[in-house]
């Protein structure tokens, strides 16, 4: 009961700072930050679809561990980290992840938008944590199904996680070549001295 809880906290509280940012979009500059599935770009529709797959996946899963469900291994738990502390871990870790993307949205202002934006330039942001990183967002969400892994160590938790590692290293390639066309020789700059998620590794 405890994990399910937790989880669904999680889950509830990226739900929330997704609507509530582009609610504020919105209002303030009439954008509407959810542009992958209205792009014009065959690969970012594909990447909608690909990232709705994975949303519906992700609401079945919480679904079938909180009934704590079973079928053949799927479902169970690995052992060695079926304990309190790693729960409370998870749910640290995911709580930190999530307060790292709240921080770049902040941060993006105006600029931030769930895909490709192929109709409004947005300015490029290298200021805070992007000075070091070229997407906070993502490495946020890493920790975040890193955190919920922690609190069901499970294979389908497991799948979700790879799955959604390759989904965003496919669409953080298609927005780097974006950046590329749009900003140039300033976006290449930036791009050799920063890295992708983690600083000065990755």
């Amino acid at each position: 009961m405890l994990e399910t809880l937790f989880v669904v906290t999680l889950f509830l509280t990226y739900l929330a700072l997704w609507k509530i940012k582009n609610t504020q979009l919105r209002r303030a500059a009439g954008i509407n930050a959810e542009v992958m599935k209205t792009s014009t770009s065959n690969v970012q529709r594909y990447m909608g679809a690909f990232s709705s797959i994975l949303s519906l996946y992700a609401l079945i899963i919480i679904i079938l561990h909180a009934l704590n469900l079973q079928y053949l291994s799927l479902f169970s738990r690995f052992e060695l980290l079926s304990a309190l502390p790693f729960d409370l871990a998870g749910l640290l870790i995911g709580l930190f992840g999530l307060s790292i993307c709240l921080y770049a949205q902040i941060i993006m202002g105006a600029s931030w938008r769930v895909g490709i934006d192929e109709k409004v330039k947005s300015a490029l942001v290298t200021t805070g944590l992007y000075r070091l990183i070229r997407n906070p967002t993502y490495l946020g969400l890493f920790m975040l199904n890193l955190g919920v892994w922690l609190i069901w160590p499970t294979w389908t938790v497991f799948l979700l996680n790879i799955l959604f590692f390759v989904f965003l290293e496919i669409q953080v390639r298609c927005e780097e070549d974006f950046l590329t066309l749009t900003h140039g020789d300033q976006y290449l700059a930036y791009k050799s001295r920063t890295k992708r998620y983690i600083p000065f590794i990755y």
